[in-house]
């Protein structure tokens, strides 16, 4: 296994039987995420009087700005908010086919997204409680990944203050890997069925990152059983309607009775196309889909990891402080 040199979280099932009680709460976001515009482009954002530090997320391909409200994101921002850092998220400049972030050019005066994210920055600092020397970190996600990992090693070369960024399921930037790798804290989450991007090449970038003696942790999603509580985490979707969403899905042969795949992950991601999902929960048909992918462990961001990740935050943010 190429994993057996690094950190890896797994879940027993005797964890997973402690989610499916305790993780049935609905998702919804503790503050108001209002979107508003900048330049032309949306932002959701979210300053707190007093932040400790400014989270600024990126979506993945054919992603936008709403990547903020969606379930498994919120689950992560949630608890920052809570322990006081401001969130920040907007979207590529290119808004036509893939809609992907410009991650081949490090320079903060040509590269588009670079420009507008610093001049976004700049003005939060003028309009909101941010600071110059407000820490700054970064969530990113498949070609965000890659984003929050130029975004992160670019403002630190510039001399913004950047604590540590977190890519999930996508490498690190070329242009960063070619210059030796993760020179700030990284905090990396890679899928069990990932067949987007190679688990290995992240891998590498983990192991690049300790080379040049910073903090550095990775995790993988794994798969899990088909369980209703996922699906009462979406707001309107009921504990009965839970139960009836879990059997529709199970109906498809794709899973046993006990919730466990029985056919290979891309057979019971098919399955999805000729799902037919009852009328009084279609409004929810993406939710519903990206929790099964969460339980699948494909190309999905999850929030499974976020006290890891809110706890590697908080400890290079005193780390920083110190300095």
């Amino acid at each position: 296994m190429i994993f057996s040199a690094v950190r890896i979280a797994g879940m027993s099932l005797f964890a997973f039987l402690g989610l499916a009680v305790t993780g049935c709460e609905q998702v919804v976001p503790i503050v108001p995420y209002d979107p508003w515009e900048f330049e032309g482009f949306t932002v959701y954002s979210h300053v707190p009087d007093e932040p400790v530090g400014v989270v600024y997320l990126f979506h993945g391909s054919y992603g936008n700005a709403s990547f903020a409200v969606k379930i498994e994101t919120l689950e992560v921002t949630n608890i920052l908010v809570s322990r006081g850092y401001a969130v920040v998220a907007t979207e590529s400049t290119l808004r036509r086919d893939s809609k992907r972030w410009q991650v081949k050019d490090p320079s903060l005066d040509t590269n588009a997204d670079l420009a507008r994210i610093a001049r976004l920055h700049d003005a939060l600092i003028s309009s909101t409680a941010l600071a110059q020397q407000t820490p700054m970190f970064g969530i990113g996600m498949s070609n965000g990944a890659r984003m929050v990992s130029l975004f992160g090693q670019a403002f630190s070369d510039a001399g913004y203050p950047i604590v540590a960024v977190a890519p999930f399921m996508g490498r690190v930037a070329e242009s960063v890997k070619s210059a030796g790798g993760m020179r700030i804290p990284s905090f990396f989450v890679v899928a069990e069925h990932d067949t987007v991007t190679s688990n290995v090449d992240i891998v590498e970038d983990y192991e690049m990152a300790l080379l040049n003696g910073v903090s550095a942790q990775i995790y993988t999603k794994i798969e899990e059983p088909l369980l209703p509580y996922r699906f009462t985490r979406i707001p309107s979707v009921t504990t009965e309607e839970s139960i009836e969403i879990k059997d529709l899905f199970r109906s498809t042969g794709a899973w046993d009775d006990n919730g466990k795949r029985v056919v290979p992950v891309k057979d019971a991601i098919a399955s999805f196309t000729t799902l037919k999902i009852p009328p009084a929960l279609s409004r929810d048909r993406s939710r519903i889909l990206g929790q099964v992918k969460a339980m699948l462990a494909v190309h999905q961001f999850v929030g499974i990891y976020t006290r890891q990740l809110a706890d590697f935050f908080d400890a290079n943010l005193e780390i920083w402080g110190d300095g």
